[in-house]
């Protein structure tokens, strides 16, 4: 089985189609029909049957398809590695961030990191929290940064320290006399906020619980930094991590939250990706730019 064909298995395998795949892979429908047989020639083995229309994978292809998926996933950092290669003494690092820890914090970090080592090719990724470690797992960057716990299979985890939820509102708005806000002062606002299967959402339920009030959602966001943008636009207020304040428009303030709701700042790391002197580098950095913000 060679790359061509593991890349039109496991495109079929996703769409359930050869016209799909093709379009996918850029290709001719008989051309991924044409890899498929072949494939099916070398290895002895059916692996789609069609029914209705549509193309149903065997119980042989569908035990073939994890190690194939993660065969082309190893495929993808080895080309990867190859361009740092390529690219000498200068390299390249890979990032993954959620949200506002991707907008406040990353940016600073490759400041630094950027004028100690002028060489190095930068790539930057905004992710939710799910999909950074899986970028992280599968080799496509070398490390990620988030705020909610996750899939630690394969992965090392490391706290860079930890930052606070806060509501964030309008400039002028009344809430702005109050030196906290807890729940009951929400209870007549338009709130912005996160969906309860989501890790924020979940700890502002359980939050607001403290305080025998049922959290309400009238404007549902999934990054903070989201949330914090229809504040600016005067549509309602939210409770987001204190990150999302360094990227705030001028015309949103904000106040404590209670009770406190403190979150993790986790560097994902992955167990099976070789040591690489910049990873390190770039480690430092992250560290001194939460650092130098939680001075403030």
């Amino acid at each position: 089985m060679n790359a061509r064909q593991l890349e039109v298995f496991r495109t079929i395998m996703q769409t359930g189609s050869v016209t799909d795949a093709a379009k996918l892979l850029n290709v001719s429908q008989p051309t991924v029909s044409k890899i498929l047989h072949h494939m099916e020639d070398q290895l002895g083995l059916r692996l789609f049957r069609r029914i209705r229309g549509r193309l149903h994978p065997t119980p042989q292809a569908e035990m073939l398809f994890p190690d194939a998926d993660r065969v082309f996933r190893d495929l993808g950092a080895l080309r990867l590695l190859a361009e740092e290669l390529r690219a000498g003494s200068g390299g390249v690092l890979r990032i993954a961030a959620s949200s506002s820890l991707a907008a406040a914090i990353v940016p600073r970090a490759i400041a630094s990191f950027r004028a100690a080592n002028p060489r190095v090719k930068i790539v930057s990724h905004l992710l939710p929290g799910a999909e950074t470690a899986e970028m992280v797992r599968s080799h496509q960057v070398d490390l990620g940064l988030c705020l909610s716990p996750q899939d630690l299979h394969t992965l090392t985890m490391r706290s860079l320290g930890q930052v606070e939820m806060i509501c964030i509102f309008p400039r002028g708005h009344r809430l702005s006399a109050l030196t906290h806000v807890t729940p009951p002062d929400l209870a007549d606002e338009t709130f912005i906020s996160f969906n309860s299967l989501n890790h924020f959402g979940g700890l502002l339920d359980e939050a607001f619980l403290q305080y025998d009030e049922t959290r309400r959602v009238d404007i549902q966001a999934t990054m903070s930094i989201v949330a914090a943008v229809q504040v600016a636009q005067g549509t309602g207020v939210a409770i987001v991590d204190r990150f999302a304040m360094l990227m705030a428009p001028e015309n949103v303030d904000w106040r404590p939250f209670r009770p406190v709701l403190s979150l993790p700042i986790n560097l994902l790391l992955s167990e099976t990706l070789p040591w690489s002197r910049f990873r390190n580098s770039m480690i430092e950095h992250l560290q001194k730019a939460v650092e130098k913000y939680l001075e403030n």
